[in-house]
């Protein structure tokens, strides 16, 4: 079993504010392989639960985390609570995030001639449901980049409460998954205009046998000996 706890860099960026939707993009940290990294990450105390309903959240609002299974494995994922390394600064985050099969092409971003937002729409970011994405007309042809991230499953703790949550022992097939990590809480100018919070993401993968081997290797095993008994009778 792989097991590593992920950090990420820690974001520099300035929000500008719940009602002013800015151009956002997808940029992901992988998470394949990275075995024995710990750390701290950074993220908005809001961001996740603005995207449950309308007016939903833009790229920047989330953290971005991805990972490639190669066969069948049971997977764990956790998002517990940090100070930022600060003593002073309590853990505040209150911790929530959500998983899909699928990922977007590097830079899909918000505002887009096909997506475009509806009025009084922050985002087209979806933390309850699955949704689509595409990159900027200058990126080539954003319509051969369009993606969708179909949603999986999600954990959270409540709004205001410091803590974990997690995912265990979810069983998925090979493929690519995106997971999208931010704060359960309700956005407030005060505490989140300029204000990042910690939390370190946990990751575990064990690859589980396919049932349908052992019964090809028993299989072969009862033939070989159906065989060999056959072989004997019509020497006696």
């Amino acid at each position: 079993m792989k097991r590593f706890l992920m950090s990420g860099l820690l974001l520099g960026y300035l929000l500008l504010g719940i009602n002013q939707a800015a151009q956002a993009h997808v940029s992901y940290t992988d998470i394949n392989g990275l075995v024995g990294i710990g750390g701290y990450d950074s993220f908005t105390n809001y961001g996740w639960q603005q995207g449950q309903s309308f007016p939903y959240a833009t790229t920047d609002d989330v953290n971005w985390y991805s990972f490639t299974l190669t066969q069948t494995s049971d997977i764990s994922l956790s998002l517990s609570s940090t100070d930022l390394g600060d003593p002073s600064q309590p853990a505040l985050l209150a911790p929530a995030f959500s998983l899909y099969s699928g990922q977007f092409v590097t830079n899909s971003f918000d505002t887009n001639p096909i997506y475009p937002l509806a009025s009084g729409q922050r985002g087209l970011v979806n933390t309850a449901a699955s949704f689509s994405l595409t990159t900027q007309p200058q990126d080539g042809d954003p319509v051969a980049n369009e993606r969708t991230v179909n949603f999986i499953t999600s954990a959270s703790v409540s709004p205001g409460v410091a803590g974990t949550a997690s995912i265990v022992n979810l069983l998925l097939g090979p493929g690519n998954y995106t997971i999208i990590a931010g704060g359960n809480n309700a956005y407030t100018a005060a505490q989140d205009g300029n204000n990042v919070y910690g939390a370190t993401f946990s990751f575990s993968a064990a690859a589980v046998p396919v049932p349908g081997a052992f019964w090809l290797m028993a299989s072969a095993l009862g033939g070989l000996t159906l065989a060999g008994r056959r072989k004997l009778q019509s020497s006696l």
